[in-house]
């Protein structure tokens, strides 16, 4: 008797893990690099398997184990720079906070960690952010994985929302927005 009351308690608990299948729209996957980045991303997440990402559809599949593990290859895979509309167990998990504050406009400032492991993944970010309000100049560089926009009161949660929506995640690099222009002379 007691085990089958173990046996149970296992199978209820079992049913709110809430394993399965996360899908990530929208990923700006548009080469190998991209798509081994995308894969590699989750090396490290304990709990996950069956990762998949589709050049062709921009879309990035995986198992979790539960829904904690789920966060965390979301987590994972913008941590590498990649952003979609993620959706597990018919609910949308979202994305880290990119650290920008409502209303918050700044005439410079620097995203971090956005993947830029090409071309065109250069020119698909600086399309994203040609048409953000204020932006003049943007700079990229690969290597370090960042974006400095540079212009007049540019809204931060707009530049991180086009570039959201071209596939990719980048994080605003509190210790340049933080700084102050230099007086004019």
């Amino acid at each position: 008797m007691r085990r089958i009351i173990t046996f149970c308690s296992l199978v209820c608990l079992a049913g709110t893990v809430h394993g399965g299948e996360v899908t990530v729209k929208g990923v700006h996957l548009c080469c190998g690099s991209c798509l081994s980045a995308a894969k590699d991303a989750f090396d490290d997440v304990r709990g996950v398997s069956k990762v998949s990402c589709d050049l062709n559809t921009k879309i990035v599949k995986f198992s979790a184990v539960d829904e904690k593990t789920a966060k965390l290859g979301i987590k994972a895979l913008a941590a590498e720079g990649f952003f979609g509309t993620a959706i597990h167990d018919k609910k949308k998990l979202a994305f880290p906070d990119a650290g920008a504050k409502k209303g918050q406009k700044l005439d410079s400032f620097v995203l971090k960690g956005v993947h830029l492991c090409c071309g065109s993944c250069v020119t698909g970010s600086q399309k994203s952010l040609q048409k953000v309000p204020g932006v003049k100049v943007i700079d990229i560089d690969r290597k370090k994985k960042t974006i400095k926009l540079t212009g007049s009161s540019i809204d931060v949660k707009a530049a991180i929302a086009a570039l959201n929506k071209a596939g990719f995640y980048g994080k605003l690099d509190a210790r340049v927005a933080k700084k102050k222009p230099a007086p004019a002379k």
